[in-house]
């Protein structure tokens, strides 16, 4: 049984561990959270589009990646804004005429997918998502489609974990698994928030090499995705993941001596 309850122990606080982290990220994928920090950080300087339109791409950018997943939400949001756009500007002004601009009035189907991606497809990525864009977006979301059961069940066996312990282990046992995975979290985290003050560059393209094709995660400086979720935008992203998964591993880790020490 003592053994039984060591493996238990174990895989517990591993469990929970990966579930601090997880809420971290859940917090991140809140819709205001999203929106605010693109709101703040959106780079309107480089783009034909203001700080509100841009606030509005990242958010059916996130709804695409990691909600719903649907295409035709996500091309009539540019698309609304492409004709928004024309109508100011209107296609004879010399910043439109041969900017590679979509042809936006050859739309007669709203509800076409296809008539929207041929209507963007060549143009130019100040004004759309290219089908790279779109491709990336799409390992997103398979990559979050695999993300979120994983974290669901790792809560869920932590917490059987953890009832398991403290039923049969008492206190002190509970306590060190709180203890142990507040600890880990956090050591790991401030070795990644060090490299990520040191060289954030480096840091971001080594994380996306782990999780997707070389490359495909590049774009443009002045594309609609990077204008509006530009690199600003992820270092204020990961730092609130970095906080909210922090202050989750400390109340751990204090509640986990707490109930050692007694």
């Amino acid at each position: 049984m003592k053994i039984v309850r060591g493996i238990v122990s174990v895989v517990a606080a591993i469990m929970l561990a990966i579930t601090f982290v997880g809420a971290g990220l859940a917090v991140c994928l809140v819709p205001p959270v999203t929106h605010g920090l693109s709101w703040v950080f959106a780079d309107d300087a480089l783009s034909p589009f203001d700080r509100n339109q841009l606030a509005q791409v990242a958010d059916a950018t996130r709804e695409y990646s990691f909600g719903n997943h649907d295409l035709l939400a996500l091309y009539r949001t540019i698309y609304d804004m492409d004709v928004q756009y024309r109508d100011n500007v209107g296609y004879s002004a010399a910043s439109v005429t041969g900017s590679g601009f979509p042809r936006v009035d050859q739309v007669t189907d709203m509800s076409s997918i296809d008539q929207l991606r041929g209507v963007f497809s060549g143009a130019s990525e100040l004004y759309c998502f290219s089908e790279e864009t779109i491709a990336h977006l799409d390992d997103c979301n398979a990559l979050a489609r695999v993300a979120y059961p994983f974290v669901i069940a790792a809560a869920i066996l932590a917490f059987a974990g953890l009832v398991f312990t403290g039923v049969t282990g008492r206190r002190r046992r509970f306590g060190a698994v709180l203890l142990s995975a507040g600890a880990v979290v956090i050591v790991a985290a401030i070795a990644l928030a060090v490299w990520a003050i040191v060289d954030f560059a480096g840091f971001f393209a080594a994380f996306h090499s782990l999780f997707f094709r070389g490359g495909s995660w590049l774009f443009p400086y002045d594309s609609l995705l990077i204008c509006s979720l530009p690199q600003a935008f992820w270092a204020a992203m990961g730092a609130i993941w970095l906080v909210v998964t922090f202050l989750l591993c400390l109340l751990s880790i204090v509640v986990g001596r707490k109930m050692v020490n007694r």
